[in-house]
């Protein structure tokens, strides 16, 4: 009957679901246009607090700094869920600013913090805050009153994507604090925490000084492994730009600190190079000419290879190297065929290497002992270029070592294939010509054969044609 059926529909229930649906969707849609208009609109209709700023400032002046910040907050609630950007913004640096001229530190904390955490409150009114509050760090000389504040803008700017600029540079100035209490380990974890290669807002030169700065401290306290991950993070064609100059050479500088703990030579070589070729080396003749012996001594003190050998060569073109004639002889010792003995070297080595300050006794015994080392690996190659057989005394009198010395490089020489060489021992002779395959063997007998073949008809033209001269005549 008509009186049984429902007079109302329940809420939700149609009677088809894809109408309703779509009566919902277009509700949805029409609610946030309706948001974003009035949002719009809010910003637009953007009230001045001029006037009212100006006597709350004056109220706290005259030492009613809480009663100030209360009426301001009265102000602030209307405009922050009016969602006026303007207004809001410049009440809240107004009341930062009131706490920083009240010199009152506690108060000034609890009211960024307060203000932070206000129901739907706008990310410029945070960042605006936070920058005008970043600016009192560097004016404050009372250290506590200083990190108390670094803490609080620091515990505000989490997260936020908005502030993370902030929040980088106010971790570089607590790690800085840190470091000036001793404190080094504590200032390497508050800056590695900080990934300033995604932050978009902070310029070229900014990320570089950061990243240089996380590689010196994990350096200084030891983490070589964590500074070589973080210097992967500096692209080397940024240091193209002459603006970054400085930067370049102090990142070189870092990286021949950590290829010196590991010890690897070509590229402690390769950083110096790259510093050499800065046109501020370049035109300091004094310095030019430092880069240029680390670079003679380091190279030469790298392990034979086809890269060692090839820089060599173009190290030994270089013209600045004729005003050190010491070292120019010692590139010269190594790249001539010819044998010569660490003894030779050793006193004007000692003497040079005691001028480089950054090398500790340690470091310089080191390169002393590598130095002999890859002398004597030199000699036993000049050997092995020019003997095929030779016996182990002689050897060993020819390169100024014991026996087991000079096997001892020669086997490792072996190893690394930089030389091939065969020991017997019963007979005491080692062989530096290596067996050849019966391919190769019958490659040169075809050679050796062709090679007859063709000094054979020359000679029988050169008969040829002196017999036809003598029967003219």
């Amino acid at each position: 009957t008509p009186s049984s059926r429902p007079r109302f529909r329940a809420a939700g229930v149609g009677k088809m679901g894809g109408d309703n649906s779509d009566k919902m969707d277009l509700g949805a849609d029409a609610t946030s246009v309706g948001l974003k208009a009035s949002s719009a609109d809010a910003e637009k209709t953007s009230v001045s607090y001029a006037v009212q700023v100006g006597e709350q400032q004056a109220l706290a002046k005259s030492g009613q700094l809480e009663g100030a910040l209360q009426n301001l907050l009265a102000l602030e609630k209307p405009a922050r869920l009016g969602a006026d950007v303007g207004g809001t913004t410049e009440l809240a640096v107004a009341m930062v600013q009131m706490c920083y001229d009240a010199k009152n530190w506690d108060v000034l904390n609890e009211t960024i913090t307060m203000l932070s955490k206000r129901r739907a409150q706008l990310k410029q009114v945070v960042g605006a805050m936070v920058r005008q509050a970043t600016k009192f760090v560097d004016e404050q000389k009372d250290e506590t009153l200083k990190l108390q504040l670094i803490h609080t803008l620091r515990a505000v700017s989490e997260g936020k994507i908005f502030v993370e600029v902030e929040r980088a540079r106010l971790t570089k100035t607590l790690a800085v604090i840190h470091e000036s209490k001793g404190e080094m380990e504590e200032a390497r974890k508050i800056m590695q925490d900080t990934q300033v290669e995604t932050l978009g807002g902070m310029d070229k030169r900014e990320k570089t000084e950061f990243i240089l700065e996380q590689i010196r401290l994990c350096l200084a306290v030891g983490d070589h492994i964590r500074a070589y991950i973080v210097a992967r993070k500096i692209q080397v064609k940024v240091f193209k730009d002459p603006e970054i100059e400085d930067l370049k050479i102090r990142y070189y500088g870092l990286i021949t600190r950590y290829q010196r703990h590991m010890k690897n030579w070509l590229e402690i070589f390769s950083a110096h190079q790259a510093t050499f070729d800065s046109p501020s080396v370049q035109g300091d003749e004094a310095a030019s000419h430092r880069c240029l012996k680390l670079q003679v001594i380091y190279l030469v003190l790298a392990p034979y290879d086809k890269d060692q050998w090839d820089q060599m060569q173009r190290l030994a073109t270089e013209k600045k190297l004729e005003q050190l004639p010491m070292f120019k002889q010692l590139l010269k010792l190594f790249i001539t065929k010819e044998i010569f003995h660490f003894a030779e070297l050793k006193a004007g080595l000692e003497a040079e290497l005691a001028l480089f300050a950054e090398l500790t006794d340690e470091e310089r015994k080191l390169m002393l002992e590598t130095m002999h080392t890859r002398v004597s690996q030199h000699n036993i190659q000049v050997v092995a270029g020019y003997y095929g057989r030779i016996s182990m005394p002689r050897l060993a009198e020819l390169t100024g070592l014991s026996m087991e010395k000079m096997e001892e490089q020669l086997c490792e020489m072996v190893t690394k294939k930089q030389v091939f060489a065969r020991i017997d021992r019963p007979a005491g002779i080692i062989t530096f010509e290596a067996p050849k395959t019966a391919n190769e063997m019958l490659n040169d007998w075809s050679g050796n054969i062709g090679e007859l073949l063709d000094k054979l008809e020359k000679t029988c033209h050169l008969i040829h044609k002196e017999n036809m001269v003598h029967k003219i005549s």
